[in-house]
């Protein structure tokens, strides 16, 4: 009472058009119930006839307690108000939808796989990228008539992930690269797509750096560790998509990346002299040693 005393003119002005609002929304909401897949073949027979010989044939989605719903309200939700309204804004077409939901829809049912899982703690859902901007959308052919993983993507890697990462393909265009352009190997080889607990995604082993996977002789664990190795990681000293240096270090000259962390040389190594400008001659197990603290063996 004392507000509405108070506020008045706002009061009258919005809130009661909002709730009406609200309370017709609710109840569109709670009024749309799911009217089964033969109903739905009516209009869409193409849609069924290609979703009958997919993966997603046999696809069910539990609703209720006790009761579950088959074929293409699994995805597009209820369609009795699709039915009573034959426009695109009473069913989910995945057009015009957030994000979120619509990658809500696919999560609904492989939320629980343990490579999917994490997809709401990842960078793809908080930068607001759905599902159906990788993978085939769902109002395509190639949707429906998916038989294996290999039909779910939009397209083939990398190029998908160009379409985003718009620097990362022109790292891959250096003359020093990993071979994902080549494909013999491709994004996900490092980093997985779905969300994970790590930085960028990446397919870590036990806090580990990635590039051990395939770059084991470089990773140890050896009983003389370089330092900045383990505790930055390779990209301490390497580009890791690609790089116009040799190995793909961050420097054209491999003197000046030591320098940046060990500024002062002894005095016997005048720097002056072309053949103190070589640290890895004589470091030759810069990435670590279990013999000689100074790496040289």
């Amino acid at each position: 009472m004392a507000l509405s005393k108070t506020y008045p003119g706002p009061m009258l002005g919005w809130a009661a058009p909002l709730a009406l609002v609200l309370a017709a929304g609710v109840c569109a909401a709670a009024e749309r119930t799911y009217v089964g897949a033969d109903a739905c073949a009516q209009c869409h027979s193409d849609q069924a006839e290609w979703l009958a010989r997919s993966a997603h044939a046999e696809a069910a989605l539990k609703v209720e307690e006790g009761k579950s719903v088959a074929g293409c309200e699994v995805c597009h939700g209820p369609g009795s108000a699709h039915i009573e309204d034959l426009t695109p804004a009473t069913i989910r077409t995945f057009r015009n939808e957030p994000a979120s939901e619509r990658s809500g829809a696919c999560l609904a049912c492989h939320g629980l796989r343990n490579a999917v899982q994490n997809f709401r703690r990842g960078d793809h859902d908080r930068r607001l990228v759905a599902c159906d901007q990788c993978h085939a959308a769902a109002g395509s052919e190639a949707f429906h008539r998916m038989r294996a993983v290999g039909d779910a993507m939009r397209g083939a890697q990398p190029e998908v992930c160009f379409e985003c990462h718009a620097a990362v393909r022109a790292s891959f265009a250096m003359p020093y690269h990993h071979p994902v352009a080549e494909r013999h190997m491709e994004c996900t080889t490092c980093h997985q797509p779905h969300g994970a607990f790590t930085l960028r995604q990446l397919r870590t082993r036990n806090n580990e750096p990635v590039c051990g996977r395939c770059h084991e002789d470089h990773e140890g664990p050896f009983v003389f560790e370089h330092p900045a190795g383990r505790a930055s990681g390779c990209v301490t000293c390497h580009q890791p998509h690609g790089s116009s240096n040799p190995k793909m270090l961050s420097r054209f000259q491999a003197q000046f990346l030591c320098l940046e962390c060990h500024p002062n040389t002894p005095r016997s190594h005048d720097l002056t002299q072309e053949r103190y400008r070589h640290c890895t001659v004589c470091h030759s197990r810069i990435h670590g040693s279990n013999l000689d603290p100074l790496f040289l063996k």
